[in-house]
């Protein structure tokens, strides 16, 4: 299946939306683009730090600790 990029847009959009809200979603957006933020790079390091499954598991029990969503949250590698 291709996905077109106005798709995509539109399912990241919802998606932001859905779970961060509108006011939310636009800092997001507005911090990822004041930063340039690379997030190929970032998912590169962030993959880096984790070599075992113990790994795995502090970092998504950090994530928890430090995460506020609203709903139920999954975590997805």
């Amino acid at each position: 299946m291709n996905t077109s990029t106005a798709e995509v847009i539109n399912q990241g959009l919802s998606c932001l939306s859905t779970h961060l809200g509108a006011q939310a979603t636009e800092q997001f957006i507005a911090a990822i683009l004041r930063e340039r933020f690379d997030y190929t790079r970032w998912r590169e390091t962030f993959v880096d730090e984790i070599k075992t499954f113990d790994d795995l598991d502090c970092l998504l029990n950090r994530t928890k600790e430090k995460a506020v969503f609203s709903g139920n949250p999954e975590i997805t590698l």
